[in-house]
């Protein structure tokens, strides 16, 4: 299950220094305890920014993509975080911060040395798919990521995009605090799912058939299922 671990920043600048001092700090917090229940583990990590300025009010900047560490490799995260401060947005260094925010999940054994090779699979925009039924369906909230929106009406309670991409053309239904997509391809697929944001704006979740998948950073993270079983058989007390 992706976890969170969130530290309050009181009118500070994100820097190097900063930045070291909070990730030592999630390291003791969180991660050090799990190695020395003695079992080998490692993280998928990703780590972002609220800032304290009205403009930034619950504004999530993500730092660096999400990253498989063991815990011998804080240094090299640290390091790699820090390399990501030199081209970011100058806001990022401009504005002071409010919180940290680290989302991360528990994975069993050492990460491998391959790990920086995980890439998920790219459409020709530059966007992540992911295959169910056959299909490879967009990883995005943003209805663009889809095709050509051809069509958009304003709704109570959401937008309506109508967007095409070859043959296949979709409905999608963002509610107005853009929280929740509900997607339907139009058509004989009769393929419909809903995608929910996670907090801090980390990632979101799908919910397409018995399957909830979630992702971050374009990566399918976890997968849960719902499976069906048997009735318990009443027990006749002696």
């Amino acid at each position: 299950m992706i976890k969170n671990r969130t530290y309050t920043i009181e009118n500070q600048l994100l820097n190097y220094e900063l930045l070291s001092s909070y990730i030592s700090l999630f390291w003791n917090d969180v991660f050090s305890p799990l190695v020395l229940k003695g079992a080998d583990k490692h993280l998928m990590l990703m780590v972002k920014v609220s800032f304290d300025t009205p403009k930034f009010d619950y504004a999530y900047r993500s730092l660096g993509h999400l990253r498989c560490v063991n815990h011998n490799e804080q240094e090299q995260f640290t390091d790699y975080l820090s390399e990501r401060l030199t081209y970011l947005n100058e806001s990022y260094s401009s504005n002071s911060l409010n919180k940290i925010h680290f989302s991360y999940i528990v994975k069993e054994g050492l990460a491998k040395d391959d790990r920086r090779l995980l890439q998920p699979l790219l459409q020709e925009n530059g966007s992540t798919t992911h295959r169910f039924n056959n299909m490879n369906l967009p990883v995005s909230m943003t209805p663009s990521d889809y095709g050509t929106i051809i069509a958009t009406t304003q709704h109570e309670l959401f937008t309506r995009y109508i967007v095409t991409n070859g043959p296949r053309v979709f409905q999608i239904d963002v509610s107005l605090d853009e929280l929740v997509n509900k997607v339907s391809i139009l058509g004989s697929a009769q393929l419909s799912w809903v995608d929910s944001k996670l907090a801090f704006d980390v990632g979101f979740k799908r919910d397409i058939g018995k399957l909830t998948k979630y992702f971050i950073d374009g990566v399918n993270v976890l997968n849960k299922q719902v499976l069906s079983g048997k009735a318990f058989a009443n027990i006749k007390r002696l």
